[in-house]
């Protein structure tokens, strides 16, 4: 089911440039001349560094049957395929998704949160995809643009597509709502990620609660303070299916609880249902991840049974919490993808109580907390520093104030770097067999270049 040219047209008020003698019947965009496949529509987007009018000529080349665009004097002269005029090419490409969505007869799951959007995207891709045919955001394709590719894939081949939602200033969910208008609604809980651009935690916390703006069905965390203030608020809190561990706030919607992993099993309670679930993966903050998504399949029409059935087999994505062994014994945790202070603590905490001779964590900086930077990598130190680590190496622009936090609360073996040369250095004469250590900060930070220099030669992922 793709959708309709005219239908495309209709809803992005595109005219033809000049009269078409062959116009496709269905619109398949592309928004990137280097990867097109013959038979798309090249639709020309702007952005801070490139024009798409500037590369029709190599879509052309490369097969499109024709070209969306706002700027008809960058037409190349003689070009033989229709050309459509809009207003806004960027409007144009998300005014067609919206009307594929609205196509769709299938449901629609968005995921949003400061913290395990991804993960707990996948891991209710995984959970549903045993029963339905699922469709899911590739990587971290989270904003407008990979909102509104997910869309247009969405046909008759699809029962449930899994969306994954991001924002980086206010509006930004409320604008993915209006494209996808998703049935189903997971908000992981609200954070620190990308505070810098907010004007408080407040503004925050509302721009991500407008992911249920259009009346989906709402799955939260009883743990989260703002989603239990803004459920209230909205009068959501006793029709929101809310996930609970161990010590949540016990609330009055409908609860998935789950008590206490032993032996890699965990009883998990859903009204008068109960069932046992087996649960290997590290961290309390995977398990409740784990809980929205099945949360989202229960609500998709899943029983208790089979939403469970594959916690067992449950993958964490690339770059979260991932096991090396070094060539020297050690183990190496890889869980650097990104960073905000509850994501550090949380990774922190599971990290602090896997056995090993000595816990090394090395924290780069955290990225986009805007003027609350100082503070909050201070108060990440000093949490870091009430853990029991044996050692805390500091780096990147806010390795000073890390250390600091992590000696006022008592931990003395702590180093700041300049870079992570100097850490991959250090760590290479340091670390032993038995030992255990921690990669973990924000993207920016480019922490991979310790795990890769520390990998060669003679390191086997787990």
């Amino acid at each position: 089911m793709s959708l309709p040219f005219a239908r495309f047209l209709e809803a992005c008020q595109g005219r033809f440039v000049a009269d078409a003698t062959v116009v496709p019947t269905t619109l398949r965009p592309s928004t990137d001349s280097r990867n097109l496949i013959a038979g798309e529509t090249f639709v020309c987007l702007r952005g801070p560094h490139y024009d798409g009018h500037d590369f029709i000529a190599d879509a052309l080349a490369r097969g499109a049957v024709a070209c969306v665009v706002d700027d008809t004097a960058k037409v190349p002269r003689g070009t033989a395929v229709p050309i459509i005029r809009v207003a806004d090419a960027k409007a144009a490409y998300l005014a067609g998704a919206k009307a594929a969505r609205a196509a769709f007869r299938g449901q629609l799951v968005a995921v949003t949160g400061s913290n395990g959007k991804t993960t707990t995207k996948e891991f209710a891709a995984q959970i549903v995809g045993v029963h339905r045919r699922v469709l899911a955001t590739p990587h971290n394709e989270n904003n407008e643009l990979g909102v509104a590719k997910l869309c247009y894939r969405l046909d008759d081949d699809v029962d449930i597509a899994i969306c994954e939602f991001g924002a980086r200033k206010p509006g930004d969910i409320e604008q993915l709502v209006d494209i996808a208008s998703p049935g189903i609604a997971i908000l992981t809980g609200v954070g620190e990620a990308h505070l810098e651009y907010f004007r408080d935690k407040e503004e925050l916390a509302r721009t991500k609660f407008a992911v249920f703006s259009s009346g989906a069905q709402s799955v939260c965390s009883a743990a989260d303070t703002w989603s239990r203030m803004l459920a209230a608020e909205a009068e959501l809190d006793a029709s929101t299916l809310w996930v609970r561990l161990l010590g949540d706030p016990v609330m009055s919607g409908i609860m998935l609880e789950a008590g206490g992993v032993r032996d890699e099993q965990v009883a998990i309670t859903f009204g008068a249902s109960h069932a046992f679930a087996t649960w290997a993966l590290p961290g309390l903050h995977n398990l409740r991840n784990a809980l929205l998504a099945a949360g989202a399949g229960i609500l998709a029409g899943l029983s208790l049974e089979e939403a469970l059935g594959a916690f067992g087999r449950l993958r964490l994505p690339a770059g979260r919490f991932e096991s090396h062994i070094l060539a020297s014994g050690a183990t190496l945790v890889y869980d650097a993808y990104n960073a905000s202070p509850s994501s550090m603590l949380a990774s922190l905490q599971t990290f602090a109580a896997m056995p090993a001779a000595r816990h090394i964590a090395v924290l780069g900086s955290m990225a986009e907390l805007g003027d609350q930077a100082a503070h909050m990598h201070r108060e990440l130190g000093a949490a870091a520093g009430c853990l029991g680590l044996d050692e805390l190496y500091c780096g990147g622009p806010f390795a000073a104030e890390l250390a600091a936090g992590a000696r006022a609360a008592g931990m003395h073996a702590v180093q700041t770097f300049a870079s992570n040369d100097e850490i991959s250095e250090n760590l290479s004469r340091a670390v032993r067999l038995g030992d255990c250590i921690l990669l973990k900060g924000s993207r920016v930070q480019k922490m991979e270049q310790i795990l890769q220099r520390l990998a060669a030669p003679g390191m086997l992922a787990s």
